[in-house]
């Protein structure tokens, strides 16, 4: 009887043993990250007759899909965007507060992730000149979560942010990031700032002595399948979409070769969905070369495809020329989780995929569909604002500063109070602006707006303008073509989210959930310490068997 009692009670110590060690290895070798900048969450569906199995379908069904995931801030932009996600916070704290915003000491605008501190680091040293190149993630003023895994894991942990634009590079692989990459659109090369390196590694000068963006604007852009099955956008000849340079029309196929030479050259690549295959050999090339998901710790990769914006920027969300550049995103996610599963293995990376922002339909668009839609001048509105403040107080120029959501002003010696008042009451008489907050008078109560959370999770003290405002829904500053974003209409903050890899299970949910989320899940999920002014909820669901 004694032996059988020992017995057992071996067995269930042994029957324990797997269990902790699970639950001491809880990280997988690598996280991934990946951004498709101005996704709106309904492409998933909107496209999806002509998605493959194993790209957004994938994710999909093999994964956890959050259908109801939003922004809760404004502008919905690319920096701020960004930002958001993996500090797991809004521009309130983080300080992104636009993708450039004017800055009254140095009397200039100034873009979010520049830096005179710092230079370009080209193929085998540095070039010690201030330039687009000068760049790093100075402005963003709390810890992200891949800084929170760097320090956890006392630097063991490699840290890599790739994309064409560099503010899509920069801001995921936050502070302490082993390096952040992207595209000079200038030579066809991905370059770096001296923040991170004084010239680039090995791996990557072979990779731009491959010249892929050669290639790549050497194709022809055609519809990847026959255009008729193009059914969930407009006619191919629509209005209201880009006419590169030198062309006569603004339809399929597009010469590549022919059309790069008036139309920015190599950075003609970041404009067309050919820009989205080069990333993707980037990272295909970065995770070998730097040898993400072989060591002890957990690494951790952050993507932002690009072009998909100037795409969408360019033709609009309904044309033919987004259908296929989203087709083709597809095959894009089937190329990337495949060679994971070849270098990492399947079930060594847990993979997170959203958006920065959305987009919203152009305003002559929705007119021809009978739908309330309109244009509107930020800087006519400025010069009539000025105008009106000069005859109420005598002081020209006091707006400094005003883009599609903030007002900035000039130092004076006038009250507050009753400037800004002016101010309000004034901007309450244009068409189309629907509330209007200064958020340091206490006699404005936010608590009275229909955006109250908005107005506080967009508000910086020191980087915000002194007024803020939103647009009615169906207004867009006034463009040629295309689309634009920055409102917090659901067009502009209704993003895809979908969870895939090792700890996710299957499933989706409909429960309303911000981006600011995502941090606290990846927190919790994996034991990584959360950033220092990040959300404190994760969403729980990912947490059930």
């Amino acid at each position: 009887m004694i032996k059988r009692i020992g017995l057992v009670g071996l067995l269930v110590i042994c029957s324990c043993k797997p269990k902790q060690e699970e639950e001491v290895n809880v990280r997988p070798k690598l996280i991934i990250g990946v951004v498709i900048d101005q996704m709106r969450a309904e492409y998933l569906y909107r496209f999806e007759n002509n998605y493959s199995d194993d790209g957004f379908k994938r994710l999909m069904s093999e994964g956890f899909h959050v259908k109801n995931a939003h922004y809760n801030y404004l502008p919905t932009a690319t920096g701020p965007g960004h930002s958001s996600i993996y500090t797991g916070t809004t521009p309130a704290n983080h300080g992104i507060v636009a993708n450039e915003w004017y800055d009254n000491k140095l009397e200039r605008v100034v873009y979010c992730a520049e830096d005179s501190m710092v230079f370009l680091a080209d193929k085998f040293k540095m070039y010690k000149k201030v330039s687009s190149f000068s760049r790093s993630p100075k402005k963003l003023q709390v810890t992200t979560i891949t800084d929170e895994l760097k320090l956890f894991s006392n630097g063991r942990s490699k840290v890599i942010g790739v994309s064409l634009k560099d503010r899509g590079a920069i801001f995921p692989a936050g502070h302490l990031a082993d390096a952040a990459y992207w595209y000079n659109g200038l030579n066809g090369k991905f370059v770096t700032s001296t923040y991170y390196k004084e010239k680039l590694p090995l791996w990557l000068q072979e990779f731009n002595n491959k010249k892929i963006p050669d290639s790549l604007l050497g194709l022809t852009w055609d519809t990847l399948l026959p255009i008729q099955e193009y059914t969930n956008s407009e006619p191919d000849n629509a209005p209201f979409e880009k006419r590169f340079i030198g062309r006569k029309n603004n339809t399929f196929p597009y010469d590549l070769k022919k059309i790069s030479e008036k139309n920015e050259g190599h950075g003609l690549l970041m404009e067309v969905p050919q820009g989205n295959t080069l990333l993707t050999e980037l990272v295909k090339a970065a995770v070998v070369g730097e040898q993400l998901g072989k060591g002890v710790e957990t690494d951790f990769l952050t993507i932002s495809y690009s072009s998909t914006d100037y795409i969408g920027h360019h033709f609009g969300i309904r044309s033919k020329e987004l259908e296929d550049t989203y087709v083709r995103m597809d095959r894009e996610i089937e190329t990337l989780l495949n060679s994971l599963d070849k270098e990492v293995g399947k079930g060594n990376y847990t993979l997170f995929l959203t958006a920065d922002h959305g987009g919203s339909d152009h305003p002559p668009f929705l007119v021809s569909k009978k739908l309330p839609g309109k244009f509107y001048d930020p800087q006519e509105i400025k010069r009539k604002l000025n105008n009106y403040l000069f005859e109420k107080f005598g002081v020209k120029q006091l707006i400094s500063f005003m883009d599609k959501t903030q007002i900035y002003i000039a130092d004076n010696d006038l009250s507050k109070e009753k400037l800004y008042n002016e101010i309000i009451a004034y901007l309450h008489t244009v068409e189309g602006i629907q509330e209007v907050f200064a958020p340091t008078l206490k006699t404005q109560a936010l608590s009275n707006s229909t955006l109250s959370d908005f107005i506080k999770n967009s508000y910086h003290s020191d980087e915000s303008g002194a007024i803020l405002y939103h647009m009615t829904p169906g207004f867009m500053e006034q463009r040629m073509y295309g689309t634009t974003h920055g409102n917090a209409s659901t067009g502009d903050t209704h993003v895809p989210l979908l969870w895939y890899g090792a700890k996710i299970p299957k499933g989706s949910i409909v429960k309303r959930i911000n981006i600011t989320q995502i941090v606290p899940s990846l927190s919790f999920l994996f034991n990584i310490p959360l950033p220092n002014r990040s959300d404190r909820t994760p969403i729980e669901e990912l947490f059930q068997d």
